[in-house]
């Protein structure tokens, strides 16, 4: 007897690989414009979103990390913990939007990201065994 997947399953396997690319693009799709952000300080001061656009700056100084990011729309600066992205590169920023963030002379409204949860290595699966005592 051979192993044929049957209609349901190819369904089923269909449906699992359509879900896995609508989660990894719905921080896309729910991107806001900056220059929406910007105008409406009142509305999304404090609020997490999510901004697309290219980095035009870098600002790199030894108590923050800043990058100012533009859709075309208007510009705003992220500060990470993050590396800093390189100019001219297109990057996906999440975070909480601050009015008022000052760097040296200069005030910026920025988003802050959120830091990136570090990733988890796979524990030994043996390793909770007890061996003989």
């Amino acid at each position: 007897m051979t192993d044929v997947p049957n209609g349901k399953t190819r369904v089923l396997v269909v449906m699992l690989a359509l879900g896995a690319l609508a989660a990894g693009s719905c921080d896309r799709l729910s991107a806001k414009k900056i220059g929406t952000i910007v105008g409406q300080l009142d509305t999304y001061d404090g609020r997490t979103i999510t901004v697309i656009g290219t980095v035009q700056e870098r600002i790199d100084v030894p108590a923050v990390k800043c990058f100012i990011l533009n859709d075309g729309t208007g510009s705003i600066g992220v500060v990470t913990k993050g590396q800093l992205p390189l100019v001219g590169q297109k990057v996906l920023a999440k975070g909480r939007v601050q009015r008022s963030f000052t760097i040296g002379a200069r005030k910026l409204t920025v988003v802050i990201e959120q830091p990136k949860p570090a990733p988890t290595t796979q524990r030994n699966q043996g390793a909770g065994r007890r061996g003989p005592g």
